[in-house]
């Protein structure tokens, strides 16, 4: 067996490529033929395929809250009878 040299391997490689690609557009004709057949017999959407979202109300605006007002607390001292004797 002979030794290929390199540029004769860079040639067998682009002639790889070139057919590799044909074979590939081959199969896609076929695959995308199959798929057609498939949406037509069971009446497939785009929706169904995921391809076009259905197109849904936006959720209702969250209702703004009330600012929280704080409470005005006594003072715990206030509260608090005063110390002493008692009159």
């Amino acid at each position: 067996m002979k030794k290929k040299t390199y540029s004769q391997m860079l040639e067998e490689i682009e002639l790889l490529k070139k057919q590799a690609e044909e074979v590939r557009r081959r199969e896609v004709e076929t695959v995308i033929a199959r798929i057609k057949d498939a949406i037509a017999f069971y009446g497939l959407t785009e929706e169904d395929l995921g391809f076009r979202k259905v197109e849904k109300a936006p959720p209702p605006a969250p209702v703004p809250a009330e600012p929280a007002t704080r409470k005005k607390r006594k003072s715990r001292y206030t509260e608090r009878p005063l110390a002493g004797p008692r009159g």
